[in-house]
């Protein structure tokens, strides 16, 4: 697949960005557009998430990133007033700092844990050789406060807006495999699909907490979301713990995951 397609997204995305539409729903005003965390058009898996952190803008004081810390552009980093003087160069540099995102400065805190789902796929965030990986969101905007702190209305139309980006960039992508990190985006993501397409499966080698949180995988073969085509057959594989933050999960049970995950998706990455 041609990153060409990719590159026209960004384009998109910074179009609706200018429009105000998402800062109005509570997306960082000045940070720009994440269309993917790495290149899906060499990437056979994808995780899937939400929206992106605003660590990937700011640090834990709420201080923007500079140069060379930066992990994304933004409006200083453009040198634009606002997204609509954004010329052919910036957008460039926005799909650049997506492509190249795990090999200068990624937060790794976060997705060297999610890499340790994908270990046995063979497919890695950190590898531009053989099978690599990209994470995607269902929304391509930071939001200035986390998910769960935005208002149900928000959400709803944060993530019609992004969805149809999603489902073009899923389009340009070579991605066969859909990985949903944690039963919030599998709620998100299944809301979009028809009723039935994930069958929830019990884990039991999952349970966490002595059995007070019991384990779910979730599987399904996905060719439209929200009634739009992706043009292909994806299969969609989902647990219900979020590896990053849910309460007591252990190496063990991050293993366990990894497994199923390499076995079921096999053939679809062969």
């Amino acid at each position: 697949m041609s990153s060409e397609h990719l590159l026209r997204e960004v384009d998109n995305l910074i179009s609706i960005l200018h429009s105000g539409t998402p800062t109005a729903l509570g997306a960082i005003p000045w940070a720009s557009p994440i269309v993917s965390f790495g290149n899906p058009a060499s990437s056979k898996v994808a995780t899937l998430g939400l929206n992106p952190s605003n660590l990937e803008f700011v640090d834990s004081q709420g201080r923007q990133l500079l140069a060379p810390f930066n992990r994304f552009e933004s409006l200083s980093t453009l040198r634009a007033s606002d997204w609509g003087k954004v010329a052919r160069k910036g957008v460039l540099q926005v799909w650049q700092a997506c492509e190249n995102y795990f090999f200068h400065n990624p937060y790794d805190q976060w997705f060297k844990r999610l890499e340790k789902v994908l270990v046995g796929t063979g497919a890695s965030y950190y590898t531009q050789i053989g099978d690599s990986a990209c994470h995607l969101d269902l929304v391509p905007f930071a939001t200035a406060e986390k998910w769960s702190s935005l208002t149900a209305e928000q959400r709803t139309a944060l993530v019609k807006i992004g969805v149809p980006s999603l489902v073009r960039t899923i389009q340009a992508s070579n991605v066969r495999v859909l990985v949903l990190n944690g039963s919030a985006v599998v709620k998100e993501f299944s809301r979009l699909l028809r009723p039935g397409s994930l069958e929830p499966i019990s884990m039991p080698s999952w349970t966490l907490q002595q059995g007070r949180v019991a384990g779910v995988g979730y599987i399904g073969r996905v060719s439209q979301v929200n009634d739009i085509s992706l043009e292909r057959e994806l299969l969609v594989l989902g647990y219900n713990h979020n590896i990053q933050s849910s309460f007591g999960v252990t190496s063990k049970v991050v293993s366990n995951i990894a497994t199923w995950v390499a076995g079921t998706s096999a053939l679809a990455m062969a």
